[in-house]
Order: C-alpha cells, then sequence, then structure tokens
C-alpha cells in the first residue's frame, strides 16, 4: 500500500500568527523548509494547498523553486485558479484589493464567489494580529459581492449604461472568525426591482462560508442610479452642507 500523501496549507507571510498550526507554514517558512524536503527519504507525495495571500505568480515562484530542488515529483501544488473579477464589477482600482474571485450563478437569484485575499489587500496594511483575518474583511467582501453581482447579471440588461451604487442599509452580524483559507461567499437576491433603467433597487442576504460553517451574514438594501441623477443630488447637498459649516462656523465667531 502507498503511504498516504501528506498536507500542507501555505498561507501568506502577513497571515504568520495562523502558522503556529502543525501543517500550516508561511510561504518564507515553507521556502526555508525546501532542502530539508529534498534531503528527506522518499515517503510518499505531499500535497501543498494554497490558503489566502498567496497569488498565481509567488505560487508558480514556489513551484519553480520547489523544482529547483529535485522536487518536482513529491510536491503536489494546489491552488483554486477561478479569475478575479474585473475593476468593472468589483469598483476596485487595484487587482490587490479585489475579493471576489469565480463569481458564478448558482440558481434562480442565487450565486456565489470565491474570497481571494491578497496579503498587500489595503484593508490588511496597517491592521493584522492574531489568527483570525479581521472582520472588515467579511464586510467589503459583501459589498464588492452586491456590486459583482448586480453589474454582470442585473445592470447588464441596459447595455451601454452604467450605474452609481449607493447603500440604502447594510446590516453585518459576525458568526465564526474567518481564517486565512478557502472561503465562499454567497448571494441570495431578495429583491431586484430593474425595470427602470433610470434606477435599479436591491435587496440581498450575502454570507462567508469557511469549513462547512457560516463566518458572516449581511443583509443590505441599495439602490443603482443613473450618475447624472446622483451627481445632480451629490452636488446639491454637498453645496448645503458646506453652505451650513460655513454660517455655523461665522456665529461662532460673532459670538466670540
Amino acid at each position: 500500500m502507498s503511504a498516504q500523501p501528506r498536507t500542507v496549507l501555505l498561507v501568506g507571510d502577513r497571515f504568520a500568527g495562523f502558522a503556529v498550526h502543525e501543517g500550516v507554514l508561511t510561504v518564507s517558512q515553507f521556502t526555508e523548509q525546501l532542502p530539508l524536503y529534498a534531503a528527506a527519504a522518499a515517503a510518499g507525495r505531499t500535497q501543498v494547498l494554497a490558503g489566502q495571500g498567496i497569488t498565481a505568480v509567488r505560487w508558480q515562484e514556489l513551484r519553480e523553486d520547489a523544482a529547483r530542488h529535485g522536487l518536482r515529483e513529491r510536491l503536489d501544488f494546489r491552488r483554486p485558479e477561478s479569475a478575479l473579477s474585473p475593476r468593472g464589477e468589483a469598483h476596485k482600482h487595484q487587482s490587490q484589493n479585489t475579493l471576489i474571485a469565480g463569481l458564478r450563478r448558482e440558481g434562480e437569484g442565487r450565486f456565489g464567489a470565491d474570497l481571494r485575499l491578497h496579503e498587500d489587500n489595503e484593508l490588511l496594511l496597517d491592521h493584522q494580529t492574531g489568527q483570525h483575518v479581521q472582520g472588515m474583511v467579511a464586510v467589503e467582501a459583501a459589498r464588492q459581492m452586491f456590486l459583482a453581482v448586480s453589474e454582470r447579471y442585473y445592470a447588464s440588461r441596459h447595455p451601454g449604461r452604467s450605474y452609481y451604487y449607493v447603500i440604502d442599509s447594510m446590516n453585518t452580524s459576525f458568526e465564526n472568525f474567518l481564517f486565512p483559507l478557502e472561503a465562499t461567499i454567497e448571494f441570495l437576491t431578495l429583491r431586484a426591482e430593474v425595470a427602470d433603467p433610470e434606477r435599479l433597487s436591491f435587496a440581498a442576504d450575502i454570507s462567508v462560508h469557511q469549513a462547512g460553517r457560516r463566518a458572516a451574514l449581511t443583509s443590505v438594501t441599495y439602490t443603482a442610479f443613473d450618475p447624472a441623477l446622483i451627481e445632480s443630488k451629490e452636488t446639491r447637498r454637498a453645496r448645503f452642507a458646506v453652505d451650513h459649516t460655513v454660517s455655523a462656523t461665522a456665529q461662532v465667531l460673532l459670538a466670540a
């Protein structure tokens, strides 16, 4: 009987706090240990699974490093190949800040995606401690998910139009810790009013799942407006805010 393959989970270096567990290594730790794998007697294959924080480019570099150590036949690298949602769907200019990958329709009004977390994501640059991923990642993932679903599956019914999305209400419940491993995002449409091309209205439940459990649930209502309509309203309200601030400051100075 052949030996049962061993499994190693890799995470980006930013998630070093999670690498305290047996079988979990950061990318740097794994790279340092490659000579040890090469020196060890062959005892079956080792599955190397990608967690969060490892780009496709870095993953390929790891495979090449392993090959240079003569480990091509002993290390079995596995990483999800789902593509990130494009800039026009996630509404992010820099790809490291996009959290949605492999967006797909799973049923009537139901959509799914993979959570893809770059270790240089904007939400991690100034705060990443302990073993779990901070809750704001789940909130931002829900926001990007409703944008991506709306752009690809609903707004696309009105070709040639672009939309400005405004959140009407958003509430997130955190049910379990989210760790830097594979996770999925589910979108359930509760309401989609899309007949009027100048104003689309939605309600949805968006959940993040990992290891067979739900980590977070976000209930959101939002509206997609024609940009000209929202820009006019935004300008009026901005002018009111400026005038009010100037007036209030003048009154304080007069009373001084």
